[in-house]
């Protein structure tokens, strides 16, 4: 058991990404969707799907035997978290809108895998 896995240990963190700025991220992201707008849509599942996979990926790490790890694997999820995120903020940027959720989430690797976990989350609370 990890006693020491606690929210608040969390925002001690460096580069640490909070429950609020991550909700605020993602609603602004959410508001830029065009009604009927098939590019966002696409490039919008593309990152859900993406962001989902690498939650669940990282959420099962630390109870992984390390034998079993896949740095590569994970590696390569996470690049397509990074690189889904760009082209939303490109196809949204192209409607005309400025995407500004993108400098705000940042470039930090560690800060926009925990936005992915915090998405993922989301949706598996409004799965029930």
């Amino acid at each position: 058991m990890q006693k020491d896995f606690i929210y608040h240990n969390y925002l001690n963190l460096p580069n640490f990404l909070d429950f609020s700025e991550a909700m605020e991220i993602y609603e602004a992201l959410l508001l830029e969707a065009q009604p009927e707008d098939e590019a966002y849509e696409k490039a919008w599942d593309r990152a859900l799907m993406a962001m989902v996979d690498y939650g669940s990926l990282r959420s099962h790490w630390k109870i992984t035997p390390k034998t079993e790890r896949s740095n590569d694997e994970r590696t390569v999820m996470h690049d397509s978290v990074i690189h889904s995120l760009d082209v939303l903020a490109e196809v949204s940027r192209s409607n005309g809108c400025k995407a500004m959720w993108r400098e705000q989430l940042g470039n930090q690797r560690k800060r926009i895998g925990d936005f992915a976990c915090y998405v993922s989350m989301i949706y598996g609370l409004f799965a029930r």
